[in-house]
């Protein structure tokens, strides 16, 4: 597991050519934890991973919590997958079959401005 999180690891697997377009709202993430992102307890790996990546990434209407996620090395970011939209059905079957939580949290496209946006 290395330490880029979310966005960093998704950055890497996209390349020059594609964008991704992720939903907040289905990120799945530990209750609570935003309350503390809003304390300020972040970390300065999860800074160092912003300051990487930030002008890669556009944000619409996302808090600053949502943000810290997505940036922080405690997200997995090394468990994103990709797959072919028509296989999304079964992949993710096979991972609950397995008691693991899963999601499609968005869609791949041909490069369109930043390489990630983060929105609604």
């Amino acid at each position: 597991m290395t330490g880029f999180g979310f966005l960093g690891h998704l950055c890497e697997m996209l390349g020059d050519s594609y964008t991704a377009l992720i939903h907040k709202d289905r990120i799945p993430f530990i209750p609570g934890c935003e309350a503390y992102v809003e304390e300020f307890y972040i970390t300065a790996a999860g800074q160092r991973n912003r300051n990487h990546v930030q002008e890669k990434v556009k944000f619409g209407n996302v808090s600053f919590a949502m943000e810290e996620i997505l940036f922080d090395p405690q997200t997995s970011g090394g468990l994103l997958a990709s797959v072919a939209a028509a296989d999304g059905p079964a992949a993710l079957e096979e991972i609950r079959k397995l008691g693991l939580p899963c999601g499609i949290v968005g869609r791949i496209g041909k490069r369109e401005g930043r390489l990630a946006a983060v929105v609604e």
